[in-house]
């Protein structure tokens, strides 16, 4: 039986025939519309439950899927529903050749199954946001959202990015990318967006996640701008808690919701939310014991999806989830049923479908058998919420409609799709494209001018190439990799000098029994240095701890070498809110990425052509502390002043350091 739904679609494709009051443009639409509905007529109610689902398959009895060949129990259980995407993670990726085969590989297994109303190609989504979240290493990391937001030229940038990431994405034989991140990272406390953020002036925001993503389109891969309504200002992370932001609709309308409403009317595509309560906003719901009063996530809330996203800022694109594996979502007793059962996770799906989200991402992990017969009771639970009134069809052909249409406007219903593509071809293009020599020498061209120096006393930057005794503080011995990396570049080019001493330690080993590091050894060769580089991460309120290791360690770096009559040089690796914690530092330089510094900057990947994916941001920081590159950068964020509470304690008072904008430059 036809919904209400495709009637009227039919009816509005009929009258639109009639009248041929279209251009070329719009003919192209209208078939693809008059496809779409044609296939959903055709669908079983498991069918488009499944079009509705994006499992992950990192493992199949704890082992990493990257060969599907190699496991046929999971080929079949892949059979078992036409799901609407699948995700691979960092388990899934070897290098260049094998993870196109194996999304290759994904797309004919799907092909092959059998009594469908007709064979629709998946979703292949990633996230690949650049600096620390890829999943591509043997991609080009690029520098990272907060490393763009610092550059001059940061609209160019952002689309270059865009544009290099999709590039390599489309290679692979990718479609989608979970990214670009567009959230206002306005709470320096943030422990999970960061550097992720563009910066914390939503304006800037909007304008680099709609260049970012302009980018991405230019190979034809569909960007997803997340996390609606906004993650940038919490202080919990939703991958282990439920964070809650304390803000009016009103507040929000003024920040958050700021570069999601450009990029709608910039035509989004597709919008991830967040597991997030907003109290001021929401109604309270009753949690699965029956008793416990509390608020919905905004992934689960139709006040935030169908109320705010859908009707108020008139966004009738796909909507899809942030992982319901996330222990705000799985772990926090939200609806009736056990953690993990299926019972839970089809009461969860209920809410977040009848909220008006089209897409459910990974409600568990495709392991093993048990998870394949669990998908079996998910979908068939969906469809018996449908079949008893709890979720209306209407609301199911809705989404359907939203993701088919959606791969209609992609080319993924062409009968050209991507089981029927030339295998060996899109190899050899993977090979000579992801992590290319002109790719990898944008990303160390955009690090160059991201590089921020917000202090710089007596002159302490760049150090003299005269200079003899110098002492670099690493974080984390497997920083060594990047930093003696970079080290001999500089030496190779007279940038120190050839008989200087330069002795490289760090003082924190998170395999010791004994956290803290900063030896007598390390304090005798600092105090007998002319210059001390170094390295700080700042996360959260971690680097607020005053009994942590890196906060002993960089403040007795820096008492020791101002005793001796020498200078202390600090790399902020991360967030830049560090430069306020250091301040008795002579120089502050920021990287804005503290990822991949185990990683050799000239290994090969599999294919031994391109390079793989490394920090070229510590590199440039490095080149402009001796003077191999001139600083250029300004802060995409205000950095608040740090102040000692009575209790001895650190906190981010209310007043700015260093505002945004701000930045020395050669």
């Amino acid at each position: 039986m036809k919904s209400k739904f495709s009637k009227v679609l039919s009816v509005l494709l009929t009258l639109t025939l009639l009248t041929g009051t279209y251009t070329l443009t719009g003919c192209s639409s209208v078939k693809g519309e008059a496809k779409v509905t044609r296939i959903m007529e055709q669908m079983s109610l498991d069918e488009k439950i499944s079009q509705m689902i994006i499992p992950a398959i990192r493992t199949w009895n704890e082992e990493n899927v990257t060969d599907l060949s190699a496991v046929p129990q999971l080929r079949e259980a892949l059979r078992r529903h036409q799901y609407g995407g699948i995700i691979l993670f960092g388990s899934n990726i070897a290098g260049n050749e094998q993870v196109t085969r194996l999304l290759h590989d994904l797309q004919d297994n799907n092909s092959q199954i059998e009594g469908v109303a007709t064979h629709i190609p998946y979703l292949t989504p990633v996230d690949e946001e650049g600096g620390i979240v890829i999943r591509l290493t043997s991609g080009t990391r690029m520098t990272g959202n907060m490393a763009i937001g610092a550059t001059t030229d940061s609209v160019k940038n952002a689309e270059e990015t865009g544009r290099i990431l999709g590039e390599e994405l489309a290679a692979l034989g990718f479609n989608a990318d979970f990214a670009p991140d567009i959230d206002v990272n306005n709470n320096p406390s943030n422990p999970v967006i960061g550097t992720r953020s563009f910066s914390d002036d939503p304006d800037l925001v909007s304008k680099l996640g709609k260049a970012y993503a302009k980018g991405l389109s230019e190979n034809n891969i569909i960007a997803t701008y997340k996390h609606f309504p906004g993650h940038g200002d919490t202080s919990v992370d939703s991958h282990i808690g439920t964070p809650s932001v304390e803000k009016t609709y009103d507040e929000i309308k003024k920040t958050e919701l700021v570069p999601f409403e450009a990029a709608i009317k910039d035509g989004a595509e597709m919008i991830m939310t967040a597991h997030i309560t907003y109290p001021l906003i929401d109604e309270p719901r009753t949690f699965g014991d029956g008793v416990t009063q509390g608020f919905f996530p905004a992934t689960m809330s139709k006040k935030i999806i169908t109320d705010i996203l859908r009707t108020d800022m008139g966004y009738d694109g796909v909507v899809v989830t942030d992982a319901l594996e996330m222990d705000a979502i799985d772990d926090a007793g939200l609806v009736p049923g056990a953690k993990g059962s299926a019972e839970y996770s089809i009461n969860i799906a209920t809410e977040v479908i009848n909220s008006g989200v089209d897409i459910l991402l990974l409600p568990m992990d495709l392991k093993n058998a048990q998870a394949a017969t669990f998908y079996d009771d998910y979908i068939a639970g969906i469809g018996a919420k449908v079949t008893s009134g709890e979720i209306s069809q209407d609301r199911i052909d809705e989404s359907v409609q939203r993701i088919l249409t959606l791969k209609a406007k992609h080319g993924m219903l062409d009968d050209s799709d991507a089981a029927n593509s030339d295998i060996e071809k899109n190899v050899s293009d993977s090979i000579s494209i992801v992590g290319s020599k002109n790719h990898h020498d944008a990303e160390m061209n955009m690090a160059r001018q991201a590089i921020t120096v917000v202090k710089n006393d007596d002159n302490a930057l760049p150090v003299s190439n005269e200079t003899k005794n110098i002492f670099i503080l690493g974080r984390q011995n497997a920083d060594a990799t990047t930093l003696q990396f970079a080290v001999d570049e500089l030496k190779k080019g007279s940038f120190i000098a050839p008989d200087a001493t330069i002795n490289i330690d760090y003082y924190y080993d998170s395999s010791a029994d004994v956290k803290l590091h900063y030896t007598d050894d390390m304090k005798d060769k600092i105090s007998a240095s002319d210059v001390v580089i170094g390295f700080s991460y700042a996360s959260g309120n971690g680097a607020l701890d005053k009994n942590g290791p890196q906060y002993i360690g960089i403040t007795s770096a820096i008492n020791d070498i101002h005793a001796a009559g020498g200078k202390f040089i600090l790399v902020s690796e991360n967030l830049p809110y560090d430069a306020a914690i250091y301040k008795d530092a002579d120089a502050i330089v920021l990287a804005y990425m503290g990822s991949a510094l185990g990683t050799d900057p000239t290994d090969k990947t599999d294919s031994g052509s391109g390079l793989k994916a490394t920090n070229a941001n510590i590199v440039a920081a490095i080149e402009t502390v001796f003077g191999s590159n001139k600083a250029q950068g300004h802060l995409p964020v205000n950095v608040p002043d740090v102040t000692e509470n009575s209790d001895g304690t650190l906190s981010y008072s209310s007043t700015y350091l260093y505002e945004r904008g701000f930045g020395i430059t050669d």
